[in-house]
């Protein structure tokens, strides 16, 4: 387990790149609003676009439309949010290029200072499924947490066990999360990270985040990626190339693509992981193949001088030898 401290914004990278809508102000969609029992009442005012976005629109292709989908939002917030009072609920852009068929909806609470809102709710337009929920209105709380990280991964094992997704993920960092508030600096959410398992090895994208209040215990965030789906096909999972042998290649690779000398480059991790880049950037519902890849985790002197020291990776096809991607470059340029 981690004992290191994440800022909120750096929290949220690590789950996946989708969590950067959480920030965004709605564009101007449909709205909703509830009476006191928190029954939605649709407005429909003109929406209009972002760059690279078009309006929330009616379904198409058997996928749900708003409405549908709005309905399944409120019912999920209901859920995970015992008791909340919705003042609004917006229709962010429905921006398949970058969300995929997701239906993403940001909620004021009756409570909530921010006239935006803070909560968000996304839904899969495909299976009705809520595949993200965020309750960010960390504003005025205490500067220490009041429930340790080993009870709150209690709540969240049993988080995932009501949903049902705990057998096939296996937890790969567990943080404690730092807020930004107007009295400052404060102890946020603990940060969970459970990485889908498939035959017995971890996917690099597939899986589930979850944020655990550290001052009452609530979940405030869930994010789910799952992404390979049972059409795909997944390569072998016992490895051609054993780990020995794909470091020499990485080495080799580095030396004659950069001109790295070998004795520079200091490894310092390298695991078996599904390579489910394709899977998670799809755009259809064609099949695609997931490699299995040795993840290779090194440094060199320019690194290790950094301040902090830094690591980068390499990727590497555990049958084939292939190298997949290689961020080295990006910092010796």
């Amino acid at each position: 387990m981690s004992n290191m401290t994440l800022n909120k914004t750096s929290c949220t990278l690590v789950t996946v790149l989708l969590l950067l809508a959480c920030a965004a102000a709605s564009a101007g969609c449909t709205g909703t609003n509830a009476d006191e029992n928190g029954s939605a009442a649709p407005t429909s005012p003109e929406a209009t676009a972002s760059p690279g976005a078009t309006p929330a629109q009616p379904s198409s292709g058997g996928l749900l439309g708003e409405e549908e989908a709005r309905s399944l939002a409120v019912a999920a917030l209901e859920r995970e949010m015992p008791g909340i009072r919705i003042e609004r609920m917006v229709a962010e852009p429905y921006d398949v290029q970058t969300y995929g068929d997701v239906w993403r909806f940001r909620v004021k609470a009756e409570d909530d200072p921010d006239l935006e809102g803070d909560i968000s709710v996304w839904i899969d337009a495909a299976d009705g499924e809520m595949v993200y929920f965020l309750d960010g209105r960390d504003y005025y709380r205490p500067a220490d947490p009041s429930v340790t990280i080993e009870a709150a991964e209690e709540i969240a094992n049993a988080y995932l066990r009501e949903r049902k997704e705990s057998s096939d993920v296996v937890k790969t960092v567990a943080v404690l999360s730092t807020v930004d508030t107007p009295l400052g600096s404060r102890n946020g959410p603990y940060h969970f990270v459970y990485q889908r398992s498939i035959d017995g090895v971890l996917c690099l994208y597939d899986g589930v985040t979850l944020d655990i209040d550290s001052i009452d215990g609530r979940v405030v965030s869930y994010h789910k990626a799952w992404r390979v789906s049972d059409n795909d096909t997944t390569a072998d999972p016992d490895p051609s190339i054993t780990e020995d042998a794909a470091q020499e290649r990485v080495l080799a690779y580095l030396n004659d693509t950069y001109g790295t000398d070998p004795g520079e480059i200091v490894i310092r991790a390298t695991e078996l992981r599904w390579y489910d880049l394709a899977a998670r950037q799809r755009r259809s519902q064609e099949p695609v193949s997931v490699p299995l890849a040795w993840r290779i985790e090194f440094d060199d002197e320019r690194y290790r001088s950094q301040d902090p020291p830094r690591t980068t990776t390499v990727w590497i096809d555990a049958h084939s030898g292939e190298i997949l991607s290689a961020a080295y470059d990006n910092l010796r340029r």
